[in-house]
């Protein structure tokens, strides 16, 4: 669905702000009563995480 294997992401702290701001965006559906979106937002965030989990990310430091 998403490829986040990108260089752009190599980075953590990018990562961490890409999942972050869903959960933000989320939460703010929530809070204004869209449910279908906040869970939408939730959705993106979890499929982020997990595939920023599946990434070998030392490819874009040089291996280190």
């Amino acid at each position: 669905m998403l490829n986040l294997d990108h260089p752009f992401f190599a980075q953590a702290r990018r990562r961490h702000l890409t999942v972050a701001i869903c959960v933000i965006w989320g939460l703010f559906e929530l809070a204004t009563g869209a449910v279908i979106w906040g869970a939408i937002s939730f959705g993106i965030a979890a499929v982020a995480q997990w595939q920023f989990g599946k990434v070998d990310w030392s490819k874009y430091d040089g291996g280190h």
